[in-house]
């Protein structure tokens, strides 16, 4: 009798488990971008694509412009403690809780797109074991197009950045903006908009699709291509959550971010020029900077780069040598 007993409690819990395995998965996934931004527009696309892939046992819910509550440099953490089964960040607002998702983002480190695809290659493997790390699969990646300053004046010279109130996103821009004489003040997404009516900064460093999504022009008047740092979005789903679902269905995810995750990277350079073109109609001056301003700043921001790199230590030296001597 005590055999049956035991036999028949195992064949319950299995049936159990196997019944929470394919039961329907709602994943809620916050985004700092408003919904018209491209990383939003990717993400809703990717939503319906694995709902069909998974025959509706995943079902992705997106949340854009912060509505959820969670700000951008929060997100890692939601998504590692369970806050949200998946979750879409800029990579280096992260950085207080992951300093390595920083090391793309160190300035100059790269100088074209095309540099930035070519880093990838090194960079992946890295990426995917931090995030398995802090509880996390990586599932895609996104890149943001040529990061830009946005002003109320015209630069010139270098000297023309002195004293200019400046948004920067991370630490990294951060330091380079104060390298380069500026005043930079370090905000979310969520507050720039409001900073940029009161006055409280006066020019903004980011890139052309959020330049847009901010209605820059009812603020500011120029923009340059600073190229001082080349940033990246990651989606990831929390293990517990990914644990949840079926290997069939685990699989059929897997197969098509991989899939998509080109289209998505295309989709950067897309939105780059179109919303450079609605820049310019809507009266804004897009100029460039000199190749000695230029010089400039790849100067104040190398001994930025070497310090930060030194404090990330050798799994991120290793990436960059790699990818240096490619």
């Amino acid at each position: 009798m005590k055999h049956f007993t035991t036999t028949a409690m195992t064949t319950l819990f299995a049936g159990v488990f196997a019944t929470t395995l394919s039961a329907e998965q709602m994943w809620d996934l916050p985004l700092a971008w408003p919904a018209e931004n491209y990383i939003s527009v990717e993400a809703a696309h990717f939503g319906e694509e694995v709902a069909k892939v998974t025959n509706g046992e995943v079902k992705i819910t997106t949340h854009p412009g912060g509505s959820l509550g969670f700000k951008g440099p929060e997100m890692f953490a939601a998504a590692r403690d369970g806050l949200v089964p998946i979750t879409d960040m800029l990579l280096q607002q992260q950085v207080g809780d992951e300093p390595l998702l920083g090391l793309q983002s160190l300035p100059f480190l790269m100088t074209s797109y095309e540099e930035q695809v070519a880093f990838q290659e090194f960079y992946r493997p890295l990426l995917e074991e931090l995030f398995a790390e802090n509880n996390q699969k990586l599932l895609y990646t996104i890149p943001w197009p040529q990061q830009q300053v946005w002003t109320k004046k015209e630069i010139n010279s270098f000297e023309d950045f002195a004293g200019i109130k400046v948004r920067s996103s991370d630490p990294s821009a951060t330091e380079i903006f104060a390298a380069a004489g500026m005043t930079p003040v370090q905000l979310p997404w969520g507050e720039v908009i409001p900073s940029l009516a009161t006055g409280a900064i006066e020019g903004v460093g980011t890139s052309s699709p959020s330049a847009v999504d901010g209605s820059f022009w009812e603020f500011l008047t120029h923009g340059y291509p600073t190229r001082h740092t080349w940033n990246l979005n990651a989606t990831s789903v929390n293990l517990d959550a990914w644990n949840a679902l079926t290997p069939e269905s685990q699989a059929a995810i897997e197969a098509l971010a991989k899939e998509m995750e080109p289209g998505f990277w295309q989709a950067a350079q897309d939105a780059d020029a179109a919303k450079m073109q609605q820049l310019a109609e809507n009266g804004m001056t897009l100029g460039d900077l000199s190749d000695e301003i230029r010089a400039e700043l790849r100067s104040r921001a190398e001994p930025i780069r070497t310090a930060a790199l030194d404090k990330m230590g050798e799994r991120a030296k290793a990436v960059v040598e790699a990818f240096a001597s490619r």
